[in-house]
């Protein structure tokens, strides 16, 4: 993306949508090649943003019949914090809309695990999102993944990969984004990252490809059944994992 100036919204949407066979023999990194993408810019280049341009860019999503919203944003709560009544509303109106919209975003990642689980943050504890958690290479939680601490909502729903997640970054890097490091070198377009916001375009993409699948006709509340129903269950607590590793269809 030429716009983006931060580089996280590329490496999203790379991993939700990025190329079957990329090229110059870069591995494969993206779930849903064959999907179509809406990018609505709705934080500054620094990554901050209100809930006013959040939420003008859900009603645009669903204006334009999107049938997956990818959030890999959030603020964090403090434990005994209810939802938001706002997002709420709106993620009910989404899953109500023809042929509907399901918002899946990312926990957070303000926990300092073992010690401190933080609550998952809003807006993805909202009941009618679908809040998504990380896992490492071992299928354990991050330490960074948020949890299912406070009552009324705010649980975790599912989980994805999101610890050091190789994906697309815009070309040449922004200064905000570096390289690997020291003897990981990787090609100038790509760069591996952390975090509940690359648990949730994988969550994001899978969803797109059970669209694809199932038929258009699937609806937004049918859509979250098949994502945690054929989740594959995990020794982690639902609090930490909710129903398990998201999978793609057979």
């Amino acid at each position: 993306m030429s716009s983006d100036l931060n580089g996280h919204g590329t490496h999203c949407i790379g991993t939700a949508l990025g190329a079957q066979q990329p090229a110059g023999g870069v591995r494969r990194y993206g779930c849903a090649f064959r999907g179509e993408i809406y990018v609505g810019k709705v934080l500054s280049n620094q990554g901050s943003g209100g809930d006013s341009g959040i939420l003008a860019g859900i009603n645009w999503a669903i204006t334009n019949q999107c049938r997956v919203i990818s959030m890999s944003l959030g603020a964090p709560v403090q434990p005994g914090e209810t939802f938001s009544a706002i997002y709420e509303n709106v993620a009910q109106r989404a899953l109500r809309s023809n042929p509907g919209t399901l918002i899946i975003a990312a926990a957070g990642n303000e926990s300092s695990r073992p010690g401190m689980i933080a609550p998952v943050g809003r807006p993805a504890n909202c009941p009618s999102i679908l809040a998504v958690a990380a896992l490492d290479s071992n299928l354990r939680i991050a330490r960074f993944s948020n949890g299912g601490m406070n009552p009324n909502g705010g649980g975790v729903d599912i989980a994805g990969p999101g610890v050091g997640i190789f994906s697309s970054v815009p070309e040449p890097f922004p200064a905000t984004v570096q390289p690997g490091g020291p003897g990981r070198p990787w090609p100038p377009r790509y760069h591996s990252i952390s975090g509940t916001s690359m648990a949730t375009p994988h969550v994001a993409g899978i969803a797109a490809m059970w669209l694809e699948a199932r038929g258009t006709g699937t609806t937004a509340q049918s859509l979250w059944q098949l994502l945690t129903g054929n989740a594959i269950r995990l020794t982690l607590p639902s609090r930490d994992a909710g129903a398990g590793l998201v999978q793609a269809p057979l």
